[in-house]
């Protein structure tokens, strides 16, 4: 087995943030065969997304979804690889989407159950340029294990489920219960190693009020702010669920405003009480390389309603230690 291939492997057990992971394929299908233009395409209900798109002339959005088409679609619906050069031609009503590549090879990632997770494709724009063999058996291979590396992210996510649920019956002070949410969520979501806020909403004086504040910009911050302002406000009076933002690429909400420095990127999930948002959970990042990811985002959806009644627990188990 040759360095590159000992290499993948290596990355998919490093156990690194699944953004960091596509980045070292896309390094090492670089070094080996024209791979500088990579894409990893994820199955989302009837569409697709793009987590991880590297291309020279048509950048993709990684947050948003698209409709199953083009030859991406085609290695989907088929769960069997493209190769532009030496395959037959698509059906007429299947064509690229895009600027037309000299090469083409895409691959299906597939679960250990053989269903399809999505595609890892590679493309090149030069000029007599096309892939070999070798290249094709170097790609399959590392699709297969970066199907890996997707299924341990999401066997984390549930094990981080499943550890902040415990939380109900094992935490009894709520000095303790903030550390260690932030310490199962940063196994998960990186970026709330550094900053992560929880703020509880106080509806009769109409303001957020901190109860956990880590922020490597903003210090350790006390003091309430309005309802209505920030993107936690957003969430609260707006939206109702969770929203996710990027720097130069989300568009702020009308009449937005800031409660402190903007980050390069923000994700926050509200708190609910039954039917009542009761507080805010925010993680974000001011560093382009700590990137936010829609997985991110479902993680902490998930995790929100466990999060709300540990919290809910605790509050009520030291009201009656009060009282008594």
């Amino acid at each position: 087995m040759s360095d590159d291939y000992g290499d993948v492997l290596r990355l998919v057990n490093s156990r690194f943030p699944l953004p960091l992971v596509y980045a070292g394929v896309r390094y090492i299908l670089s070094g080996r065969m024209p791979a500088d233009n990579m894409f990893v395409c994820l199955i989302e209900g009837n569409g697709l997304r793009f987590p991880y798109y590297i291309d020279e002339f048509e950048p993709e959005d990684t947050l948003d979804f698209f409709p199953k088409e083009g030859w991406t679609g085609y290695v989907v619906d088929r769960q069997a690889r493209f190769w532009s050069s030496r395959d037959p031609a698509p059906p007429p009503e299947i064509s690229p989407i895009g600027q037309l590549p000299e090469d083409w090879l895409g691959v299906p990632l597939v679960d250990r159950d053989g269903s399809t997770l999505g595609v890892l494709a590679v493309q090149t724009y030069e000029a007599g340029s096309r892939y070999s063999e070798e290249d094709e058996r170097f790609i399959l291979f590392t699709a297969s294990a970066l199907s890996v590396a997707i299924q341990l992210a999401r066997h984390d996510a549930i094990i981080a489920v499943q550890r902040i649920a415990a939380l109900v019956d094992e935490i009894v002070d709520l000095d303790d219960l903030y550390p260690r949410i932030q310490q199962i969520l940063e196994s998960v979501i990186p970026a709330a190693r550094k900053n992560l806020i929880f703020a509880k909403v106080d509806s009769i004086a109409g303001v957020f009020r901190p109860v956990y504040w880590r922020d490597e910009k903003d210090g350790q911050r006390t003091s309430e702010w309005p309802l209505n302002h920030g993107l936690s406000g957003y969430i609260f009076g707006v939206k109702g669920k969770s929203f996710i933002y990027e720097k130069d690429k989300t568009p702020l909400p009308d009449g937005f405003n800031s409660t402190g420095t903007v980050p390069c990127h923000w994700l926050g999930a509200p708190l609910y009480s039954q039917d009542r948002i009761i507080g805010v959970v925010v993680i974000q990042s001011y560093d382009q390389r700590d990137i936010i990811t829609r997985e991110d985002e479902y993680v902490l959806n998930s995790i929100c309603p466990y999060i709300a009644a540990a919290i809910s627990h605790t509050e009520l188990f030291n009201l009656k230690m009060r009282k008594t």
